[in-house]
């Protein structure tokens, strides 16, 4: 997500300080990316899955009212389960896309072993 460079100011007969509110935004960035990591909590609509029960597609609702798009790869050694996914927010500036990219698991459990950051653009 673009950031923007805030200068101080007045609104509202309120100082503003451009630290504060740039630190705010950082705030912002970081719920955001943390929602995208739990991308089912988003799913607000039609969510299509694949035969084994994994979410390979879904509407979503972002907090702020924006809308979006998921897109999940379905694991092919445990079923049910995601590898990777997108999930996109439509603000009034563009698209913001944050991707999951492919998880480790343990070949036995299943479980996440290495889940690389989202990358966002």
């Amino acid at each position: 997500m673009a950031k923007r460079n805030w200068a101080d100011g007045v609104l509202g007969n309120t100082p503003l300080s451009a630290e504060r509110l740039n630190q705010l935004e950082s705030d912002l960035d970081a719920a955001l990316v943390a929602l995208a990591r739990d991308p089912e909590t988003l799913f607000a609509g039609a969510v299509t899955r694949n035969a084994d029960g994994a979410p390979t597609s879904a509407v979503v609702k972002w907090p702020g009212g924006e809308d979006g798009t998921y897109s999940g790869t379905a694991s092919v050694s445990f079923p049910g389960s995601i590898s990777a996914y997108t999930i996109t927010r439509i603000t009034n500036t563009g698209t913001v896309t944050y991707t999951q990219p492919a998880v480790t698991r343990d070949a036995t459990t299943g479980l996440v072993t290495n889940r690389p950051p989202i990358t966002i653009s």
